[in-house]
């Protein structure tokens, strides 16, 4: 549910023609939102080591969470141009 809403929120942003930076911070959120869950299970007994799989998931995640914040900021910035 919180996907969503930074979903939203950064195409919002983009449309009111906030900064860029934004996308960072809604990358973050994007990225802590996914892998919430994983983190807090390192935590738990029996605890499960850390692989070089899950450092390539959670790289490959980062990246798209980036990616997807970006995208959804230009959406905003684009309909905002074509709105007029």
């Amino acid at each position: 549910m919180l996907t969503y809403a930074v979903i939203l929120a950064m195409g919002l942003a983009g449309y009111a023609r906030f900064s860029w930076w934004l996308v960072l911070p809604g990358a973050a959120c994007l990225t802590l939102d996914g892998w919430w869950v994983k983190l807090w299970q390192l935590s738990r007994e029996p605890r499960v080591p850390w692989s070089s799989k899950a450092t390539t998931y959670f790289v490959t995640g980062v990246v798209f969470d980036i990616v997807l914040a970006a995208l959804s900021f230009s959406t905003g910035r684009i309909v905002r141009v074509v709105l007029g």
